[in-house]
């Protein structure tokens, strides 16, 4: 008998082999790949423009802009809220998440969310340092901040440990909609983060963004790394499983007569 994929087209024995690559991947890792290159490639682009001076005067047209409407009430609320970002504040978040999901055996999801941190912090420091961006100037500032502006570390590091932290909650969720409020309430409070750095004035527009795309790329990179090296795990196991000579019965195990050291 002639095998299907001689008689179908190609591009019809292509589309068959797509849905079944696609339960092999799975929506995680999909999801992770695409948010990987997405990131990386709206990092690039946004580095380029601030590294050329493109955003000059896009990103001051709107400091300027936030620092006049600036009102008691919320500046007070987003002063609660960049303190929810700061890196001190972060890393009692990542302990004891870490703590409660160690306890609890889940020592992957405890690995995630603290390299999910470190290497937040990490890459924030290299680019800040590579850029060496000057932050906004105002004569009567709402906040001051003493290292340089791109990327926002908030934005990069907040991201980081919070969508880490949502992804660990979502993922043990067996109830598909108190996932998605939890990633929801997630996402929101980063989105919150990042504006009170816009609205304090101690960032430009463009650092936020590039602080929110590199957190994500980062993230995406550790989630695909940790899964991939996960699946591989499995799979050793159970090929040297597999090939393991399985134990005998105690009633095939006839006794020796020399004991138990009978050669």
């Amino acid at each position: 008998m002639t095998p299907i994929h001689a008689v179908l087209p190609r591009s019809t024995a292509s589309e068959s082999r797509l849905p079944a690559l696609l339960r092999r991947v799975g929506p995680g890792l999909l999801a992770a790949l695409i948010v990987l290159t997405a990131g990386a490639w709206a990092f690039g682009a946004v580095a380029e423009e601030v590294a050329e001076g493109d955003t000059a005067r896009s990103d001051q047209r709107v400091a300027d802009w936030l620092h006049g409407s600036a009102t008691d009430p919320f500046t007070d609320a987003f002063r609660a809220f960049t303190w929810t970002g700061n890196g001190g504040f972060l890393a009692v978040v990542v302990l004891v998440a870490a703590l409660v999901l160690w306890r609890q055996g889940y020592v992957r999801d405890a690995l995630f969310v603290v390299f999910a941190f470190v290497g937040a912090e990490v890459i924030t420091f290299g680019m800040k340092e590579g850029f060496r961006r000057q932050r906004p100037f105002f004569e009567d500032p709402l906040a001051t901040a003493s290292s340089f502006s791109f990327p926002s570390g908030h934005s990069l590091v907040s991201l980081a440990v919070y969508g880490s932290i949502a992804i660990v909650i979502a993922r043990h969720m067996r109830n598909p909609r108190v996932a998605a409020a939890v990633v929801l309430v997630a996402a929101l409070w980063i989105l919150a983060i990042g504006f009170s750095r816009l609205y304090l004035g101690v960032h430009f527009l463009t650092d936020v963004v590039a602080g929110y795309a590199a957190g994500a790329a980062w993230l995406a990179l550790l989630y695909l790394t940790l899964e991939a090296r996960s699946r591989y795990t499995s799979r050793y196991r159970a090929s040297t499983n597999e090939y393991r000579p399985k134990a005998k019965s105690p009633a095939a195990v006839r006794p020796s007569r020399n004991g138990p050291y009978d050669a």
